[in-house]
């Protein structure tokens, strides 16, 4: 009895531990603010998806992957740094510019079902600069792949 009993225990501790470390912070259920940026297209149409949440936490996600991957997290001054140029500097909220072309790139900003985005790729239609400052700086501060 006592061992079913601490048996029970510790798998409740570990469906909470699990819960705890994907839960809300996974990028498909987070609530709160996020920016998404990402590419694709060309011949094989593949895509990458990186995911930056309002708590710091990094994610990357492609084709074949179903589930988003972390890879790390980043502090609170610059992740609220990087939020507020999205918003304020680059004002995503208000512009409206989609011009995907075989290959694109783009920047999203989501929060609950809210989301806004720029995307652009046709080389006759050039995208606002101050996108292509952002998603180049955004990119930058992505954890390179361990080889």
């Amino acid at each position: 009895m006592l061992k079913t009993f601490i048996l029970g225990w510790i798998m409740l501790a570990t469906i909470v531990l699990c819960r705890a470390q994907t839960g809300s912070r996974d990028p498909f259920t987070y609530k709160n603010r996020q920016i998404v940026v990402g590419q694709g297209g060309g011949i094989t149409g593949a895509s990458t998806v990186y995911c930056w949440l309002e708590n710091g936490s990094l994610y990357v996600k492609s084709d074949h992957d179903s589930l988003y991957t972390r890879l790390g997290r980043k502090p609170a001054a610059l992740t609220r740094r990087f939020f507020n140029e999205l918003e304020k500097t680059c004002r995503i909220k208000t512009t409206r510019f989609s011009q995907p072309g075989n290959r694109y790139q783009f920047v999203s900003w989501k929060k609950n079902q809210q989301e806004f985005t720029v995307s652009w790729g046709d080389p006759r239609q050039p995208p606002p600069a101050r996108f292509v400052t952002f998603y180049q700086s955004f990119l930058a501060q992505m954890p390179k792949p361990k080889r």
